[in-house]
């Protein structure tokens, strides 16, 4: 990959990520710096990291897929009473 290549792909990359404000506990994010340092990494990666391998390892459980299927029932719910009141309020 030539040089300008890889800068384009570089901020292709960028340009696709959302910046977003997140609280820690001082504790916990001193811990993640100092996580960070030992791999030679940043904190925005390990908490990216940590952000997805949480969401891949909870999304197989059994309590994750009922509370999925719980979160779908209620929305499917909610949305047949939207269409409840719009035959009401024609009527």
């Amino acid at each position: 990959m030539t040089d300008d290549n890889l800068r384009k792909a570089r901020q292709e990359d960028k340009e696709r990520q959302l910046v977003v404000s997140v609280r820690f506990p001082e504790g916990l994010l001193q811990r993640v710096h100092a996580f960070a340092a030992v791999k030679e990494s940043t904190a925005n990666a390990v908490i990216r990291e940590a952000v997805e391998d949480h969401i891949r390892r909870v999304v197989r459980t059994p309590e994750f897929q009922e509370a999925s299927q719980a979160h779908v029932q209620r929305a499917q719910a909610a949305v047949a009473a939207l269409s409840e009141d719009e035959d009401t309020a024609v009527a």
